[in-house]
């Protein structure tokens, strides 16, 4: 979902609007908190810090005209910044000091936390995708660009001749592009 569908969405219904943006964010902002949370907070905490960020951007990302339009980087931000406030908030709670040093790695961390969330939302849609595309071409596809196998070695597992894999593999990346384009993604991204 893009900044643009989900304000356009909200002046239609701003329930549904939150919907889907949860839907679609969910697994995205879990992994930020749960990668930042995970040493020191119950699964109670996680989900709390986790519904804070979804209220959070819900509340506030409406009247933020400085997002650039970046609505995914708006909420892993906001997501980044939750679980890092909460996780001081337990460590204070349980008598702990955090030094400078597990600060800093807190921040550096949450960068990495959020390039790994995004590059397996990627890896996500990329195999929704690519399943959507039947038979034989998603065998096609995986076995051309995930196990590098030639045409040949496909052609032999799938009863069919080297010429007529290359053809399905060539029109197969055609629809492959359509659709990603939808998703916002180019092939050379999602490979």
């Amino acid at each position: 979902m893009t900044d643009k569908e989900y304000r356009e969405l909200s002046e239609k219904s701003e329930k549904l609007a939150q919907n889907k943006l949860y839907e679609e964010y969910i697994n995205y902002v879990y992994k930020i908190v749960y990668n930042k949370l995970r040493s020191c907070a119950s699964n109670e905490d996680i989900e709390e810090c986790v519904s804070d960020v979804f209220l959070a951007v819900f509340l506030n990302y409406h009247n933020n005209e400085g997002t650039d339009g970046d609505l995914k980087g708006y909420i892993g931000t906001i997501a980044s910044r939750k679980a890092i406030n909460k996780y001081h908030s337990l460590m204070a709670k349980s008598g702990r000091t955090v030094s400078s040093e597990e600060y800093f790695a807190d921040i550096a961390d949450s960068k990495r936390i959020e390039e790994e969330a995004e590059k397996e939302e990627l890896r996500d849609i990329m195999l929704r995708v690519i399943n959507s595309l039947g038979e034989p071409d998603t065998t096609i596809v995986f076995q051309k660009f995930y196990f590098n196998r030639s045409s040949k070695e496909i052609a032999q597992k799938l009863s069919m001749t080297a010429g007529a894999v290359r053809v399905r593999c060539k029109r197969a990346l055609e629809r492959l592009e359509k659709l990603l384009s939808k998703e916002g993604i180019t092939l050379k991204e999602g490979f």
